[in-house]
């Protein structure tokens, strides 16, 4: 079972009293679960959009979704393994130090050996040398065309604070952080160093309001100017009142259902054929979601290059699914516990129900363990899940970074969330040739009317194109937002939901 979501943000238009007035307070139903380097931070999309407005990489992808130039402001490639980044002269940290090549180096070649949350993305790095202050040099380990498309996770801090634990939050993004008290709510007030256009938000505050209902009556009455994770039963009303504004886009995320296929009773194919067979994604989508979401066939949705479009979902079979059941040895069915969050997706709670409502319909007990999501991340790391609701937003745009992450066998930078213990040697191979590959060639083709960004030139000044494709927000949520008619708002997207 997969789906894909939409993003939805509900804008209250006369919260705030002045455009000069640029603070904003945003009602979050759960916490980031920590700040790049330090534990207990995760590779989680909201996490990664709140410490992507503190922290840069040498480059970023707009508001669009397309890569744009950072920390560095060109680039060129002399031979098919070396990158020659060319940073932005007068580049200083948050705390007005200056940000040198030897500061990227070092940042990056920590993050890789110490492995930090964001090390997987940089795996096909062999090395990275400063060349004089402003020019460094990234070699990978071979031809890889994908390199640019994950260096925006390649954070950078100063290297005189990389050996301190834990090290301190010192960015060079739109935004510090002023303040964390976890589980309550942290600040974020605007970088007044910061090398590109200053955000007109000054300061946000993120306030933690698990209950959904709570984070709307606090947008109604203007206590808060944003909410996110608004019920989609919700969203036709808030479109009614005239103070509210909703928007909505499509989601990079895919959610399913991951089964650990080295432990019974799921290293049975049969049972797995059988679990597969007894969920309608029709009727999933319509009860759960209200309609308000897609079926996916794949771990990327389509504006993902490496989308394949002749994927299709099998057809529900409840009959097959109970005669795969008695042939694997449960004629009377089987017991078993989905594990989930309660605040981490849009409605996740209705999924969880919804997916154990259909599978007792093949005589499949289920036991619903709806978690916080830091508690559901200890419960994953630690293996001691058979059967969960999960998600993947492909922030690269690169169906590469989904396959890498979830199902290549676990090892040095692979496998970082292959979480139901799946290993394919022939799959794994494949992963290697197109890793080694010099150029898109070897790579399933974008949608139609899109084109892959594969390695640039040895020429450009600013990154390869990506044709019309813009790639949406890495998100399944909905949201709520106050604003003043006019008012600008926060540089990038962890700002402007």
């Amino acid at each position: 079972m997969r789906t894909l979501g939409l993003s939805l943000v509900v804008l209250c238009c006369a919260c705030r009293p002045s455009p000069d007035d640029a603070n904003i307070t945003i009602a979050v139903r759960a916490d980031v679960t920590g700040f790049f380097p330090n534990p207990p931070a995760k590779d989680e999309s909201f996490t990664n959009r709140v410490n992507a407005e503190i922290l840069e990489g040498l480059v970023r992808f707009d508001a669009d979704g397309r890569l744009a130039p950072a920390l560095a402001e060109r680039w060129e490639t002399p031979d098919e393994q070396t990158y020659v980044f060319h940073l932005r002269p007068g580049l200083r940290f948050s705390d007005g130090t200056p940000l040198t090549a030897a500061d990227v180096a070092a940042s990056l070649l920590a993050n890789i050996r110490k492995g930090w949350p964001t090390a997987a993305y940089l795996r096909n790095v062999a090395s990275v040398e400063a060349d004089g202050p402003l020019r460094l040099v990234v070699r990978t380990r071979a031809p890889y065309s994908l390199l640019l498309y994950k260096l925006p996770w390649g954070y950078v801090l100063p290297a005189g604070a990389l050996a301190r634990n834990p090290v301190p939050l010192i960015g060079a993004g739109p935004y510090r952080l002023a303040s964390w008290e976890r589980g309550r709510g942290f600040t974020l007030e605007r970088n007044d160093h910061y090398w590109g256009s200053s955000p007109a938000i000054g300061r946000v505050r993120f306030e933690i309001v698990p209950d959904a209902e709570d984070r709307i009556a606090r947008l109604l009455s203007g206590r808060v100017d944003v909410v996110d994770e608004v019920p989609l039963e919700r969203v036709d009303a808030l479109r009614s009142e005239k103070a509210i504004r909703v928007f909505a886009a499509p989601s990079l995320r895919v959610l399913f259902l991951t089964l650990r296929v080295t432990e019974p009773p799921f290293s049975d194919p049969g049972v797995r054929e059988a679990f597969d067979l007894a969920l309608d994604r029709d009727e999933l989508v319509a009860r759960a979601y209200d309609g308000k979401t897609v079926m996916a066939s794949q771990l990327v949705p389509a504006s993902v290059v490496g989308f394949n479009p002749d994927l299709r979902n099998r057809a529900v079979d409840r009959v097959r699914a109970r005669a795969l059941l008695a042939e694997a040895g449960f004629p009377n069915g089987l017991d078993v516990r989905l594990d989930g969050t309660h605040n981490r997706y849009v409605n996740d709670l209705r999924i969880l129900g919804e997916v154990a409502r259909q599978l007792a319909l093949v005589g499949i007990r289920v036991t619903v363990n709806a978690l916080d999501k830091a508690a559901f991340f200890e419960l994953i790391d630690a293996g001691r899940s058979s059967f969960h609701l999960v998600g993947w937003a492909c922030g690269s745009g690169e169906a590469a970074e989904a396959i890498e992450a979830l199902v290549a066998t676990k090892g040095p930078g692979l496998g970082v969330a292959n979480s139901g213990g799946y290993s394919d040697p022939v799959l794994d191979s494949l992963l290697a040739v197109s890793n080694e590959d010099d150029g898109a060639d070897a790579r399933v083709g974008p949608p139609e009317g899109a084109r892959p960004g594969g390695r640039p030139e040895a020429r450009p000044a600013s990154p390869p194109e990506r044709g019309d494709r813009r790639l949406p927000p890495d998100r399944l949520d909905t949201g709520a937002r106050a604003q003043d008619p006019g008012r600008g708002h926060a540089a990038r997207g962890a700002l402007t939901p």
